[in-house]
This record gives structure tokens, C-alpha cells and sequence, in this order.
């Protein structure tokens, strides 16, 4: 009896490469879910960071105009929330930065800002919609006038 050596080895040396391509696909698929969850992350910071130095402007007594420089960070937006609120807001007017939806009938900004982004809590805010951060870094301007925070892009 004579059994055919060849055909054997040829699907044992095509399982392993089978298993290699998977196993490489795999780690890729790691790779990068944890590279862009570490650019997102720092994306998170530097709104945060951001968004600080604007309610540090807001909360100052003395200052009733000033200027914000490099608002981070870039491809994001600046939303005030008026009417209708994220839920980290708890139902007052507040400041948002993060990422801007696109298609907003797949997603809304508010959950969009709820989830991936950082808000702040402002009272009398005036309502501004959206303001986009582009490269190089904007800057924006917070005016306080008759009991309303006022907040514009700097140049307006």
C-alpha cells in the first residue's frame, strides 16, 4: 500500500501559512487599535487642556475681554450647548470641545460630545454654534458683556 507523501505535506505547509497570515493580520489589527487609541487620547488632553484655559478666562472676576491662543486640538470644533444639552452638562448651557460629526443623522454632536469629547459647565452663555479648530492652532476671544459670556474667533 502506497500513500501519497506529497499531497499531505502540501496541505500541511498550507495550514501554517494559513495560520501565519491570520496570526499577522491579528497583531496588525493590535498595533493599531493601539495606536489610534493613544492618538485619541492625546487628542483628549489637549481639549481638556484647552478647555481649561478658557474657564480659567471665564471664572477671572477682572477680566472682562481677553484672547485664548492655541486652542488644540486641530480637525475639532468648539460647540456651545444652549438648547439642547449633552448629558455631562446635566442640563445647564456649557462649552464643548470635540470631534465634529459629519453625517449627523448617524450620530448626533450631542452624543458625539457626551462620549468622545470635554465639556464645561457656563453659565450665560451666549449661544456661538460651532467653531472650527484648524491648523495651526486658532484662537479665540472671550468677551464678557452684560452678565452674557460671548465667545468668538479671534479676528471677528
Amino acid at each position: 500500500m502506497k500513500t501519497d507523501k506529497k499531497g499531505f505535506l502540501l496541505a500541511k505547509e498550507t495550514l501554517k501559512i494559513i495560520l501565519a497570515v491570520i496570526a499577522i493580520g491579528f497583531l496588525a489589527y493590535l498595533l493599531a487599535s493601539i495606536y489610534f487609541n493613544s492618538i485619541s487620547n492625546q487628542k483628549m488632553v489637549h481639549a481638556q487642556d484647552s478647555l481649561k484655559r478658557i474657564k480659567e478666562i471665564i471664572d477671572n472676576e477682572d477680566s472682562t475681554s481677553e484672547v485664548v491662543s492655541q486652542i488644540t486640538p486641530p480637525g475639532w470644533s468648539l460647540f456651545s450647548f444652549v438648547d439642547k444639552k449633552p448629558n455631562s452638562c446635566a442640563g445647564r448651557t456649557c462649552l464643548c470641545i470635540c470631534d465634529h460629526v459629519a453625517i449627523t443623522f448617524l450620530k448626533s454632536q450631542l452624543k458625539q460630545c457626551d462620549s468622545k469629547g470635554v465639556c464645561e459647565i457656563v453659565e450665560n452663555l451666549k449661544d456661538f454654534g460651532e467653531i472650527k479648530i484648524k491648523k495651526p492652532a486658532i484662537s479665540i476671544k472671550v468677551v464678557k458683556s452684560e452678565g452674557k459670556i460671548i465667545i468668538q474667533k479671534n479676528g471677528y
